[in-house]
């Protein structure tokens, strides 16, 4: 079964819906982009210094083949070999780039799909929900009077809702005990 590297963005807070939201799932194991398209993959992930280093690489292989006299049937055999080389570890260099770069690693997942990945991963979190509204406020950011509040004050329909202000002994959709209300 593959498992999958996860990471989260720092510009986000840990375990919140937005860092779940943008979480990035990186499959550990041979990359077919990589091994098909090596440049492309590579600028298209921003891998700006491994792209560098593999450029190297292809330059210090041609220096080889031409020192050498290597025939062409010789020099393919070597650049296949390399190329499926970097499809292998193509994804652990994502991985060590985004480190790089600061994103939290927050576990590794396992599934035979990206989804069956993902629902694993996110099942066995507890995941902050945002605080409910404050008194007077509803939950599509106006105050019960139909005042707009501030972009910061918006929660979503995910958070709890506030108490009520019924007896606390009350159980059920009744506000007061025996239905009746003073």
């Amino acid at each position: 079964m593959p498992s999958w590297f996860v990471f989260e963005p720092t510009k986000t807070a840990p375990d919140t819906l937005e860092a779940a939201d943008k979480s990035v799932f990186v499959k550990d194991g041979f990359s077919l982009g990589a091994f098909l398209v090596t440049p492309v993959w590579l600028l298209w992930r921003r891998m700006w210094l491994v792209f560098l280093a593999w450029l190297g690489l292809q330059v210090a292989l041609a220096v080889l083949t031409s020192t050498f006299s290597l025939d062409q049937r010789a020099a393919g055999i070597v650049s296949l070999l390399v190329s499926l080389c970097f499809a292998l570890e193509a994804n652990a260099l994502r991985a060590w780039t985004m480190r790089r770069q600061g994103w939290r690693f927050t576990g590794i997942a396992s599934g035979h799909t990206l989804d069956e990945a993902e629902q694993r991963h996110f099942e066995g979190r507890t995941i902050n929900l945002p605080n409910p509204p404050a008194a007077g406020q509803s939950w599509l950011g106006r105050s019960k009077h139909g005042q707009a509040t501030s972009d910061r004050d918006f929660v979503g329909p995910w958070s709890t809702p506030a108490p009520s202000s019924g007896s606390p002994s009350v159980l059920g959709v009744f506000p007061e005990p025996h239905g009746t209300k003073p």
